[in-house]
């Protein structure tokens, strides 16, 4: 039957395509195997209209038979494969996305006591089946089939024991069972980048972005690969600040938040060099395997499952997924200081294209990468251009106080380490003890009215939070604690670079008169920014 008005109301479009037939429905006593069929126990159990033409409709039902109508109804052909016997069922039907002549057909016949998988294809509007089950074995017969809707060839099966994946439209098959339990699968949809499968008593389960797989004929002969990325989602709110569920709590994991960056390689690499730019070809984000290091971070009362795993560029063969937060920028590695916990992160990328340039020991692969807005975001384009200038111009700022306050607590730390020796030598005592006091200062403000370089390190970390936290103009308490620890911080600097230029290498003449060790400021400065340029 057929509805036009979402099920108000329903006309037939068919015969009755179970097989009965209308004299055997009146006979009278308890059915049998052998009358069943004609006497009306069988359903119509799949429907399958074709994507590419509404007139064209395969149906299956549970006495194994299989029709199909060229317009929309009004006639129907019987087109059962041969062998299909009687209560085999048609436990699910396919139509093509891609050619209307096209059909696959899952047969379930476990009822029967026969548990071999029977798949069949057909190119000819069902003139013609084929078995199309190398690869898939008893006892896991046949669910469901499913095509892939972009990618021509890709095909996916439930059985009742798990999944397949076919590359060649069915010639062979695989396993996809993956982190899978063992499970029926009853039926399976390809949601825009994903795989979503229906169980029977294990829930729904979801392969996100199944992209490399729509890829993988292209990798086959290649030595190294990157696969075209999926589109990225920047995720307005992404943050999760409540507590993490118990671990015994059952509960589906989220998608990552991010670009998925996936890649193979067939041989170990040694050095992988990931890279993203923006369409002006300016750098966004860059990444190396071999700086690669896992973040420091104070004690804290919770659990270690509560944080962030640091992402990494594996060299080791295989395939590897890295996950790019769409942030500019480096997030920096921890220092292990609890005041420098919370280390300052660039700028969402704007919705747009980008370029992906892996680089595997020396290897250049490069592919195209679209991001686009969260639906649910009211935040027009002039907003998020405001959002990501005004953030990336905060990130600058607040890396070079970081940088400088590193400096200066090693130096601190090296003038610490020196105070044992320096008691010999009055004078040298007392330009230590100045210097000292002038990184304090610079650090701490002059008085408790002054805000020096660590408050406005603090202050440009706070703004650049709040500018990132939601698609939105940047409120006006934000750019005001930006213009004013901006404003100290650019003070700070100066007074560092003044440190530096004259304090300094006064301090160092006096120390190297002493046959001391001078303070080591610009290779510090150096490891610094290498450091956290990584």
């Amino acid at each position: 039957m057929k509805t036009t008005d979402g099920g108000l109301h329903w006309q037939t479009i068919s015969p009755d395509l179970t097989g009965a037939e209308p004299s055997a429905k009146n006979v009278s006593g308890p059915p049998s195997v052998q009358d069943a069929k004609q006497r009306g126990y069988g359903v119509v159990y799949t429907i399958a209209p074709s994507p590419l033409n509404a007139n064209l409709i395969w149906v299956g039902s549970d006495t194994g038979l299989i029709h199909v109508t060229h317009d929309g109804g009004k006639t129907w052909k019987q087109v059962t494969p041969k062998g299909v016997t009687d209560w085999s069922k048609i436990s699910l039907i396919e139509a093509s996305h891609f050619n209307p002549r096209e059909a696959y057909a899952a047969v379930d016949r476990h009822h029967l006591d026969d548990q071999a998988p029977y798949l069949y294809r057909t190119r000819d509007y069902g003139q013609t089946w084929q078995p199309i089950t190398e690869g898939i074995h008893a006892p896991a017969f046949l669910r469901a089939v499913r095509e892939d809707p972009t990618q021509k060839g890709l095909l996916f099966a439930g059985t009742e024991f798990g999944i397949y994946l076919s590359f060649d439209d069915g010639d062979h098959w695989e396993s996809l069972q993956l982190n899978l339990p063992v499970t029926s699968v009853r039926d399976l949809v390809i949601h825009g980048d994903d795989l979503v499968i229906a169980t029977h008593g294990r829930s729904f389960w979801i392969l996100d972005n199944i992209t490399p797989l729509r890829q993988a004929t292209d990798v086959r002969e290649a030595g190294a690969w990157l696969y075209r990325p999926a589109t990225a989602v920047r995720i307005d709110n992404a943050g999760f600040m409540g507590t993490p569920l118990p671990p015994e709590e059952p509960t589906a994991e989220n998608p990552p938040n991010g670009a998925m960056i996936d890649y193979f390689l067939a041989h170990p690499a040694k050095h992988l060099k990931l890279e993203v730019y923006d369409a002006q070809h300016e750098l966004v984000r860059s990444f190396l395997s071999d700086t690669a290091r896992q973040a420091q971070h104070p004690p804290v009362p919770i659990a270690e499952r509560w944080l962030p795993k640091p992402q990494i560029l594996d060299k080791a063969t295989g395939m590897h997924r890295f996950i790019w937060n769409l942030a500019w920028g480096a997030e920096l590695p921890d220092s292990g200081d609890e005041e420098e916990y919370a280390a300052p992160r660039g700028p969402r990328a704007a919705p747009g294209d980008y370029e992906v340039r892996l680089t595997i020991d020396g290897k250049i692969f490069t592919q195209p990468l679209h991001i686009t807005m969260d639906p649910r975001s009211t935040a027009t384009p002039q907003d998020l251009a405001q959002q990501v200038k005004l953030g990336r111009g905060i990130l600058t700022e607040a890396l070079d106080a970081r940088q400088a306050l590193s400096a200066i607590r090693n130096v601190q730390k090296q003038l610490s380490e020196l105070q044992p020796k320096l008691q010999q030598n009055a004078d040298l005592k007392a330009s230590a003890d100045i210097a000292s006091n002038e990184l304090k200062t610079i650090i701490g403000g002059a008085s408790s009215r002054d805000m020096g370089l660590d408050k406005a390190n603090t202050g440009l970390s706070a703004a650049l939070r709040v500018v990132e936290s939601s698609d939105r103009p940047v409120p006006a308490q934000a750019l005001a604690v930006y213009r004013e620890s901006s404003a100290a911080a650019k003070l700070a600097l100066a007074n560092w670079n003044a440190f530096k230029s004259k304090r300094l290498p006064e301090l160092n003449h006096q120390l190297e008169g002493e046959s001391l060790p001078p303070l080591a400021v610009a290779q510090i400065e150096r490891e610094i920014k290498e450091s956290e340029a990584r």
